[in-house]
């Protein structure tokens, strides 16, 4: 692979390339992600691996176009490019460029520019260094970071502040809840108007009117009140979307009490507690999401850690498990499909909010929506309130 002889080096210079050059905004988590999802892709593929590497190291959609350019210049420059600008790998320490030892003499650094201090002021920022080649073959697609990194700190930084409640996504979301229909109860109820003729209760109402049956009573089943399971992609590729999804979940959540929420990236969070303060007007901010924010895509691992500890009391038949994701997955597409599968014998139905839908020429074809699909009942993207309330109408639940 060019540049370098070894993975680690590759992933390094390309990570840097785009930090300095193309102002992508990316820390040693994303370099961890970005190698732990090249061990687990064929290297040989330059498909798989642009593939891999695009949704963890983009965070908007505008980055994917530069992305893709600055892969191919640098993974698949001109030959006369590749002849005459193939760059050097990193000097040893006490040596020069060409392998001179250089001694114990004072060290020449080179000027320093605006990019590099802009790199030294972010978090866990400062050159990332490539574990040392040992020209077997057999090193680990890893990627040593700074010591003073901490996932904590990083978390902190990108912890998102939960919207307030809006009146206008409360009333949507009232309005998608009353729509939902997952069935009537097996308790029959007094009603004003109903299907059953409840001859007890008009006999009672009689004895008023000298035993003259003129108002008669009914007996109804009411419908059962929705469980709503919001499962909500806090990747950075879903960065530009995330404040919609949430605001999304505070609306529910002032809507219905039966709702739980969870974020997900690479590990799974429960946030329901949190969107219930939100909703109830407290200013939160989730500063406690860890990997679930803010970093790569595993969409299959973290709905089957949802089934493991989440589903038995959280899934039913009178549930709607809506999943807000771009389908970008780096994980094994088969356990994506088996965690789909799963979700649908359950539930009463499985939403999908794919907000790339908007998007002119968009087309599903990621390997994570691939396999999705077959499992999801409704197909959609909500970005206001006026397209949860055309969810409403397109959402067909089992009975």
């Amino acid at each position: 692979m060019y540049p370098f002889a070894s993975l680690p080096e590759n992933l390094a210079a390309f990570c840097r390339t785009l930090r300095l050059q193309d102002g992508f905004h990316i820390g040693p988590g994303e370099v961890h992600d970005a190698a732990r999802a090249l061990d687990v892709v064929d290297l040989a593929n330059e498909r798989a691996v642009r593939h891999a590497l695009r949704p963890i190291l983009g965070g908007t959609l505008d980055d994917v176009t530069v992305f893709d350019a600055a892969f191919t210049r640098f993974f698949c420059p001109a030959p006369a490019a590749k002849a005459n600008e193939r760059p050097s790998p990193p000097a040893e320490p006490g040596t020069s460029g060409d392998g001179r030892d250089v001694g114990a003499g004072p060290a020449h650094h080179p000027p320093s520019t605006e990019a590099d201090a802009d790199d030294a002021s972010r978090p866990g920022g400062g050159p990332m260094i490539p574990l040392e080649s040992t020209g077997d073959g057999l090193e680990e697609p890893a990627v040593f970071a700074p010591s003073s990194y901490s996932p904590l700190a990083v978390d902190a930084l990108d912890a998102p502040e939960l919207p307030r409640s809006d009146p206008g996504w409360r009333d949507a979301a009232r309005s998608f809840v009353r729509r939902l229909h997952v069935g009537l109860t097996r308790r029959w109820q007094p009603a004003s108007r109903g299907r059953r003729f409840d001859l007890r209760r008009t006999l009672r109402a009689g004895l008023q009117t000298g035993g003259e049956t003129l108002s008669p009573r009914w007996l109804r089943r009411p419908r059962r009140a929705p469980r709503i399971v919001l499962l909500i992609d806090g990747s950075r590729s879903m960065s530009a979307y995330a404040r919609t999804a949430l605001q999304m979940a505070v609306g529910l959540a002032a809507a219905t009490t039966r709702v739980e929420v969870f974020a997900f990236s690479t590990e799974l969070r429960r946030v329901t507690g949190d969107v219930r303060r939100a909703a109830a007007g407290e200013v939160r901010r989730l500063d406690r999401l860890h990997r679930a924010w803010a970093g790569g895509t595993s969409i299959g691992a973290c709905l089957r850690d949802f089934l493991r500890r989440f589903g038995e009391r959280t899934v039913g038949r009178d549930t709607l498990v809506m999943i807000v994701s771009d389908g970008l997955d780096v994980g094994e597409p088969d356990v994506l499909r088996d965690a789909m599968r799963e979700l649908r014998r359950r539930a009463a139905g499985v939403v999908w909010l794919n907000p790339l839908l908007e998007t002119e020429g968009y087309e599903p074809t990621a390997a994570g929506m691939r396999a999705a699909r077959p499992h999801i009942t409704t197909f959609a993207s909500v970005t206001d309130q006026a397209g949860l309330l055309q969810l409403s109408r397109m959402v067909r639940l089992r009975a």
